[in-house]
Order: C-alpha cells, then structure tokens, then sequence
C-alpha cells in the first residue's frame, strides 16, 4: 500500500518533515565543553592582562623608590656638610656676601 501524498497550497506536494531528533546527551556535553573552555580562556586572557599591569606598576614603583633614595642620599650629604663650619662660611660668603672683620673685598665687573 502506498502513502497518501500530502499537499500544501495550490495542490503541490510538500516535502516531507523531517523528525527533530532530541538534543541527547553527547551534544549537550560537546555543547557545555565548549562554552567551559571558552569561559576558561576568558578567564586566562584576563589575569594575564591584570598580571602585565601589575608588573608595570611594580616598575614604576620601584623606578620612583629608586629616585627617592638617591635624594634622601642628596640630602644626607648635605646635612652632614652643613655640619662643617667651613663649609657654612663658604655658603655665607657665597649668597649672604658676609666677610670677616678686617677682610677687604674686591668686586670685578664685566
């Protein structure tokens, strides 16, 4: 016995339908594998970024720390000379203009 031809509109037959197959068990895993890699990769691309730009700050930190000790080395220099009274006789001389009694000063203009 032979099936009856289903017909759509205007009396042409329609193809028939196929049967929508379940989304089983395997595809569903595929499916989850595949969006859990992907969630992992994300994650990846993301600490490895947030890892650059911490060490980029460590740099310019210890850059910065760097500087400061070489001042404060400056300055512990300058301390320890200002401690010396020749050495504050050479500074009065040279911005106050202060002699020592007796002393003739002499000023050359160009």
């Amino acid at each position: 016995m032979r099936k009856p031809v289903i017909t759509g509109p205007g009396g042409v037959a329609a193809f028939p339908r196929r049967r929508r197959r379940s989304f089983g068990l395997p595809r569903l895993l595929i499916m989850v594998g595949v969006i859990l890699v992907g969630y992992l990769l994300l994650v990846i691309a993301a600490q490895s970024l947030q890892q650059h730009r911490l060490r980029r700050e460590l740099h310019e930190y210890e850059t910065r720390i760097e500087e400061y000790e070489a001042r404060n080395e400056a300055i512990s220099a300058e301390i320890k000379r200002l401690h010396d009274l020749s050495y504050i006789e050479i500074l009065a001389r040279k911005y106050l203009g202060l002699v020592k009694p007796g002393e003739t000063v002499f000023q050359v203009e160009d």
